[in-house]
């Protein structure tokens, strides 16, 4: 994603140049819509950034495949592929240098693929990490009242897109008690963000930018509600917290935010091999400084 969360404040504006605000902010402005789309299954949400007056729209496909392991430590796979539009939406003021305008449209398109180990401490007690390589493009269109996804795809060989490749670390706690008529859990996670850019706008050069989230989440899952034969259906309500630093905190100018969401969950038996379960999730995200939903739907791999 190009320049879109343009609103500094007076501090910053008097130690750099319009050039480095710009560059800057372009990388924070990766780095935020990674960590804002990091959903599961196939979703599409909607981001009000209120302090700063743009929205970001976006559609992303993550995924996760854990393979098997007769051990207490097993391997698995990591990726995405995404796309994200931002526009202004409010009366701002836009630096000299600034991509986005009233006029166009910023957007950016990610793909990624990465690898972790897990281990089991206990039937309760998880712990994994792993790194994710992210490759993204991104740069400004021109709006046309009837932007379709053809016009997306035409829009991603423009010369005047960036290539930008993002180092994603992350590291997570899962404790899930065995109760009788709850599954309950509680996870913990810090994830890391190395973002380089080689630009092309203008006199614009290579350039980092590091940004970071630690969350922890509390989540609950019913016991079976409706059964259909062998498949049954399970509600599931989670609240998460998150506290962001570096670049992309600047950015969007506050450092947490909470979101909450619902998920029903529909289990399969055998007639499918490989998926165990399909699943629809919503969610709100709200921070003092952003409003936003998801809506996303998928299934869980079976491993």
């Amino acid at each position: 994603m190009s320049i879109f969360f343009l609103k500094l404040n007076a501090e910053v504006l008097k130690v750099n140049s319009s050039d480095d605000i710009a560059k800057n902010t372009h990388l924070a402005n990766i780095n935020a819509l990674l960590i804002f789309t990091s959903q599961n299954g196939l979703n599409t949400g909607l981001f009000h950034f209120t302090n700063i007056g743009v929205d970001m729209e976006i559609y992303n496909l993550p995924f996760e495949y854990q393979f098997k392991s007769d051990s207490n430590v097993n391997y698995f796979l990591v990726g995405n592929v995404g796309y994200s539009r931002v526009f202004v939406s409010k009366d701002i003021v836009l630096p000299p240098n600034s991509r986005l305008t009233y006029d166009n449209h910023l957007q950016t398109y990610t793909a990624g693929l990465g690898m972790g180990v897990r281990y089991k401490l206990s039937d309760e007690l998880r712990f994994l990490g792993g790194l994710e390589l992210i490759y993204s493009r991104s740069g400004a269109s021109v709006k046309k009242p009837d932007d379709d996804i053809g016009d997306a795809i035409e829009d991603f060989f423009n010369q005047n897109y960036n290539d930008n490749l993002s180092y994603k670390f992350f590291v997570e706690t899962v404790y899930r008690p065995e109760l009788e008529s709850l599954n309950p859990y509680l996870k913990l996670g810090y994830k890391f963000y190395d973002t380089k850019s080689d630009f092309t706008f203008d006199e614009f050069t290579s350039l980092t930018s590091e940004s970071s989230v630690l969350s922890a989440s509390v989540g609950l899952e019913s016991n079976e509600l409706y059964r259909y034969n062998s498949n049954y259906l399970t509600l599931e309500g989670y609240l998460n917290l998150n506290y962001i630093s570096g670049a992309v905190e600047k950015s969007v100018q506050f450092d947490t935010y909470s979101k909450i969401g619902e998920v029903a969950y529909w289990y399969i038996a055998d007639d499918i091999s490989w998926i165990k379960r399909f699943f629809a999730e919503v969610s709100s995200v709200n921070a003092d400084g952003l409003d936003g939903y998801n809506i996303g739907v998928g299934f869980t791999i079976d491993y």
